[in-house]
């Protein structure tokens, strides 16, 4: 019985390390590839993983998001985001594909010169606090049109759906 509870804890350790891995390189290739400066990417990656992987271990994470902003209003430009899922049957095996996400970031264009980006999560209630991470309200995507991928990255029984808005 210790050896199954053991081996549980390990594999869902993996996955969401496999998981926030390969959500957190998407979105560096989605904000270098949109032209915008990677140097806030890079600072707080840690303050990222840190976040992203406790709440997929505790089962609280529902959403990660890149917002892409005019700097001067404030107003969203471009979004893109990881909706992450459970798969009942366990069935999904450990893919990515990342090709997808980079054909449809060549149709969504590069963003304007002005513009600057913030990651925000959603998350299921009581979740547990992590350092870096505080309370915010997402922009609005009213003037947007959301574009679905489908399924970019998959882990065992989770994965990631990916959209963007522009």
């Amino acid at each position: 019985m210790i050896v199954q509870a053991s081996t549980t804890t390990t594999t869902r350790s993996h996955v969401a390390t496999y998981l926030t891995d390969k959500m957190l390189l998407s979105l560096g290739n989605i904000i270098r590839d949109s032209g915008l400066n990677m140097q806030s990417f890079v600072n707080s990656r840690s303050t990222y993983e840190a976040g992203v992987k406790t709440w997929l271990n505790s089962g609280h994470l529902e959403k990660v998001i890149l917002e892409i902003f005019d700097a001067s209003t404030s107003s969203l430009v471009k979004r893109w985001d990881f909706d992450f899922f459970t798969d009942g049957n366990g069935e999904l095996g450990f893919w990515f594909d990342p090709g997808d996400i980079s054909y449809h970031l060549a149709k969504a264009g590069k963003s304007p010169s002005q513009c600057s980006y913030t990651i925000v999560v959603t998350t299921k209630p009581n979740r547990p606090d992590v350092a870096g991470w505080s309370s915010c309200n997402l922009r609005d995507t009213a003037n947007l049109r959301q574009f679905c991928l489908g399924t970019t990255i998959s882990a065992s029984n989770m994965g990631a759906r990916t959209s963007y808005w522009k």
